[in-house]
C-alpha cells in the first residue's frame, strides 16, 4: 500500500522531514531523499535501504509464520489474556457522599493495595482519594458486547494474535450519535498503517485501512493502536517475529525437509542399478522412472515390495548420523521461540515436569509474562479510550492475575486468628464481605494464652523451703529401710 509521505527537504545542513530536524554530515556525496515508492522506510530499519528483518518485515509475511510453535506460543499467550477480567473504578475525595447516579461497589483492602500499587494508576490514585468500583457504565457495556460479529473473548484472543504476530493491533471505536464509543471493531494490521503527520504534536495524522481496492481513512483519535516499544521507529510497534526471524525461519525449513524426507524429495533412499553400467534407452529411462514413483513413492508406499527386471538391482542409500542432527536442533528452536514470546517450557511439555515444577512455572509465567501485558493494555485503554468519556476520575485495570499461594494463605489467616492477632471481622473486611454483628470483634485465643494487662500488679513469689541437712536425710532413709525390712519378715 502507498501512502503519502511527508515532505522532505534540506535546509543549512539540515533535514526537515515534518517530523524533526535531522543534522546530516555531506560525505563527498549528495543526500538524497527517499522517493514515494521507496517501502524500506517501513520496514524498521535505521536507515533507508533495505532493512536487515527483510524476511519478517511486513505483516503479510509475518502471517504465514503463524503456525508450528510461533503459533502455539501465541495462542497460549491469547487464552491467558483472554480469561483476565477488567474492571472500571471511579475516585472520589475522602469522606465524600456516594455517587448518586452511577452504581459502584466499595473495594476490599487487598483490592484498594493492588490498584494503589499500579504504577501506571499513579495519576488517579496518587492523591487521597477513595477508590470504588463502578458497576454500571457505557464502557463496561461496549466491553461486554464488543461488536455484533465478535464478544469479548473473540476481541482479545484477535488483539494478542495480532500483537504477537505483527506487534500492533488497531482498535476502531465506533461511536453512536453523541460521539461516545459503543463498539469496538479490530482492523486487520496487515491492511492497516499508520500516516505519519508533520509535527511533534500531530505525530500520526491518522490511519488508511485498505478492503480490496479501497482506502478507508481514519482520524488519529477514531483508533486506539495498540504496540510493542520499536527501537527503530515511533509509528509502529515491533513484531516478535522481526526479533525471532532466525528460529522461525529455521524451524520451518526443519519441517521442510522432513516433509521432503516423506515425500522423497529431500534425497533418495537408494538408486537403481543396471547391470554392468549398461545405458537405458531415453525412453525405458523415463517409463522405469514413472512406474517407481507411482508405485513406491511417498509415505502412503512405505512397506510394498518392489519387483525388479530386466537386470536392475535396488542399492539403498545409508542415512549418516549428522543427517538426523537436526532434530535436537529443532528442541533448540522450540526453546528459543518459546522464551521470545515468554512461555515457559515447563508448561508446554507437562509430561516432562512434576505438579510441584509445573505450579512453579505458571506462577513465573503469569507474573513475568501475562501481567505486564495487562498493564500496557490498560493502560493504552485508559489513554486513548476512556478520555472519550469525558471523566477524568474513572480508570480501567485488571485483577490481580499472579497466582498466590492458597495453603500458605490460609495457614497464615488461622495463625492470626488464633494468636488474636486478627480478628474476623478483619478478614471479611479484606475478602470484601460484611461484617459479623455478633461475634466478629471478638479475638478468638486459645485456652493456654491470656490477656496480658500492663497495670495488674505481678502475683507474690511462694518462698521455696530450705534444703534438709545430710544428716536429717540419712536418718529418714534409715527408719525407710529398717520399716521394709520388718514387712517382709513378718511375711515371712
Amino acid at each position: 500500500m502507498k501512502i503519502p509521505y511527508p515532505k522532505v527537504n534540506i535546509e543549512n545542513g539540515h533535514v526537515k522531514a515534518g517530523i524533526a530536524n535531522i543534522d546530516v554530515r555531506f560525505k563527498g556525496r549528495a543526500w538524497v531523499s527517499p522517493s514515494i515508492d521507496d517501502e524500506s522506510a517501513w520496514g524498521g530499519g535505521d536507515t533507508w535501504g533495505e532493512s536487515r528483518f527483510q524476511a519478517l518485515n511486513e505483516p503479510s509475511i509475518q502471517l504465514k509464520y503463524y503456525n508450528s510453535w510461533g503459533y502455539i506460543c501465541i495462542n497460549y499467550n491469547a487464552k491467558q489474556i483472554s480469561r483476565q477480567k477488567l474492571k472500571l473504578y471511579v475516585t472520589k475525595k475522602v469522606g465524600s457522599a456516594s455517587f448518586k447516579n452511577t452504581l459502584t461497589r466499595k473495594l476490599s483492602t487487598k483490592e484498594v493495595a493492588w490498584v494503589k500499587e499500579n504504577r501506571g494508576l499513579q495519576r488517579w490514585v496518587a492523591k487521597d482519594v477513595e477508590i470504588e468500583e463502578v458497576l454500571e457504565h457505557p464502557f463496561l457495556e461496549m466491553m461486554k458486547a464488543i461488536n455484533p460479529l465478535q464478544n469479548q473473548a473473540d476481541m482479545w484472543m484477535l488483539t494478542e494474535t495480532f500483537m504477537g504476530i505483527t506487534g500492533n493491533c488497531y482498535w476502531w471505536m465506533r461511536p453512536n450519535n453523541l460521539g461516545i464509543p459503543y463498539q469496538l471493531w479490530i482492523l486487520e494490521t496487515q491492511r492497516t498503517v499508520p500516516v505519519p503527520g508533520t509535527s511533534i504534536d500531530n505525530y500520526v495524522a491518522g490511519y488508511v485501512h485498505r478492503i480490496g481496492m479501497k482506502d478507508i481513512p481514519f482520524d488519529a483519535d477514531e483508533v486506539v493502536h495498540h504496540k510493542y516499544p520499536n527501537p527503530h521507529t515511533k509509528l509502529i510497534g515491533l513484531s516478535p517475529m522481526q526479533a525471532l526471524q532466525d528460529p522461525l525461519v529455521i524451524n520451518d525449513e526443519m519441517y521442510r525437509y522432513e516433509r521432503g524426507v516423506f515425500a522423497n524429495m529431500a534425497r533418495p533412499d537408494g538408486v537403481l542399478e543396471t547391470q554392468d553400467d549398461e545405458v537405458l534407452a531415453k525412453t525405458t529411462f523415463n517409463k522405469i522412472k514413472k512406474e517407481w514413483n507411482q508405485t513406491y513413492g511417498g509415505a502412503a508406499q512405505a512397506g510394498k515390495v518392489a519387483l525388479l527386471e530386466g537386470g536392475v538391482k535396488y542399492k539403498q542409500i545409508s542415512m549418516k548420523p549428522k543427517d538426523l542432527g537436526h532434530l535436537e536442533g529443532r528442541k533448540l528452536t522450540r526453546e528459543e521461540i518459546a522464551g521470545g514470546y515468554g512461555v515457559p517450557m515447563a508448561l508446554l511439555t507437562p509430561d516432562k515436569v512434576n505438579l510441584a515444577n509445573a505450579r512453579i512455572a505458571y506462577v513465573q509465567y503469569m507474573r513475568d509474562t501475562i501481567d505486564p501485558k495487562l498493564k500496557v493494555y490498560e493502560q493504552k485503554i485508559n489513554e486513548q479510550l476512556l478520555i472519550r468519556y469525558e471523566d477524568e476520575n474513572i480508570f480501567c485495570a485488571f485483577d490481580d492475575c499472579i497466582p498466590g499461594d492458597r495453603e500458605f494463605a490460609l495457614k497464615e489467616r488461622e495463625a492470626n486468628l488464633k494468636s488474636g492477632y486478627s480478628v474476623i471481622n478483619e478478614l471479611r473486611k479484606e475478602d470484601g464481605k460484611e461484617p459479623h454483628e455478633e461475634y466478629g470483634d471478638m479475638p478468638i485465643m486459645g485456652s493456654n494464652m491470656v490477656e496480658f494487662d500492663p497495670n495488674a500488679e505481678p502475683e507474690p513469689k511462694v518462698p521455696l523451703l530450705p534444703p534438709k541437712p545430710e544428716e536429717e536425710e540419712e536418718e529418714e532413709e534409715g527408719k525407710l529401710a529398717k520399716r521394709i525390712a520388718k514387712e517382709i519378715f513378718e511375711r515371712l
